[in-house]
Parts: C-alpha cells; sequence; structure tokens
C-alpha cells in the first residue's frame, strides 16, 4: 500500500507537469480533495465505530495513549532546535518551521504572511517531506516498535492523510488516538508558529 501512495503522489505531479489534466479539473482540484477527504474521514469514522472494544479501550486503559500527542509535540519541536545547529536557521526560524507539524500548507502561508516568504518555502518543503516520510514509516513504526509509536511520525496529518495508514498498520485503537493526536497538533499549529516568530 506504501508503495501505491508513493506512485500515486508521483503520477499526480507528473500528471501536472505535462499538463495532462483537464484545466476544469485543475480548477477545482482544491474542492475535490476536500470533499474526498470528508468522504475518507467519513468512511474512516464508521470503521472506527463499528469497533466498539477500541472504543471503550480508548476510554479505559487507554487513556493514557494521550500522552502521544505531547510526546509529538516535544520531540518534533526538540528535532527542531537540533536542526538550527546543523543548519544556517535561527532557532526561532527552526523551531517555527517545525511546528507545522507537517501541515505545509498552513504553516508555509502563516510564515509568509509574517514576512519571512524564504522561510515559507523552507517550511512547505519540510512538512511535504515529513508527511512523504511519515507514510514510509508508519507501517515499520507500527510493527517495530509498537501502535501507538506509529502515530508520531505523522504529525497533524495524522487527522486526516496518514490516518488511513495507522488504522491499516497499527489496528483501530491506534487510529483513534491518531485523529486526537492530529486534532491537537492541527490546532497547535497557527498558535505555535507565530508565537515562535515572535509576530
Amino acid at each position: 500500500m506504501t508503495a501505491a501512495l508513493v506512485l500515486s503522489v508521483v503520477a499526480g505531479a507528473a500528471a501536472a507537469q505535462a499538463g495532462l489534466l483537464p484545466e476544469a479539473l485543475v480548477a477545482r482540484s482544491s474542492d475535490l480533495t476536500r470533499w474526498a477527504l470528508y468522504l475518507l474521514l467519513v468512511w474512516i469514522g464508521y470503521d472506527i465505530g463499528r469497533d466498539r472494544a477500541a472504543l471503550r479501550r480508548l476510554f479505559t486503559a487507554d487513556r493514557y495513549a494521550f500522552l502521544v500527542p505531547v510526546g509529538t509535540v516535544l520531540g518534533t519541536l526538540a528535532g527542531g532546535w537540533c536542526a538550527a545547529w546543523v543548519t544556517t536557521l535561527g532557532p526561532r526560524e527552526s523551531l517555527a518551521v517545525s511546528a507545522g507539524f507537517g501541515w505545509y500548507s498552513l504553516s508555509a502561508v502563516l510564515i509568509a504572511d509574517a514576512g519571512l516568504p524564504d522561510l515559507g518555502s523552507v517550511a512547505f518543503l519540510a512538512n511535504v517531506l515529513r508527511e512523504l516520510l511519515a507514510i514510509g514509516l508508519i507501517p515499520v513504526v507500527a510493527r517495530r516498535l509498537g501502535p501507538y509509536v506509529a502515530v508520531a511520525p505523522g504529525g497533524a496529518t495524522t487527522m486526516d492523510t496518514t490516518l488511513p495508514l495507522i488504522e491499516r498498520y497499527a489496528g483501530d485503537a491506534a487510529a483513534l488516538v491518531g485523529f486526537v493526536n492530529g486534532f491537537a497538533l492541527s490546532a497547535l499549529v497557527p498558535l505555535l508558529v507565530p508565537l515562535l516568530l515572535g509576530v
């Protein structure tokens, strides 16, 4: 499945470069993507909802899994702080880029709107790369380190694009945690990025 996802992204990029898609379809791509995402989330919600055992685990023993978003935030920001030591970015800039948590479209716009368009481009590429890495890492991490650890690589994307992977390779309980993790991190992005930039 991972290979199919990566090939889908490559095929889309190639089609865009070659101009193979109709202009009307390209113009409505944002709407189509959004509605496809809604449909995907409805289907995932259906799968989660029919597993009553997973729901019970979330509100009993799995309540400790709510620590996953905390660990994801701390680990991501620690990585961003370390990146400042090996790049030309300052600590604030590097932390702001990492605080996108994989939400490349929003973090890039927030940083560009703060008067840092070059850094916005860096944020876009860094967070796209995080999402692509997460697609490859989630199956491996779920198998070798456990289901909840597999949630962390996806960051904010665990609420949408990487949620199907978590559900498939880490199970329904981890998918519930992934949704909560993605929701929490998505809520933090518009707060943390400007705060770290000091704007």
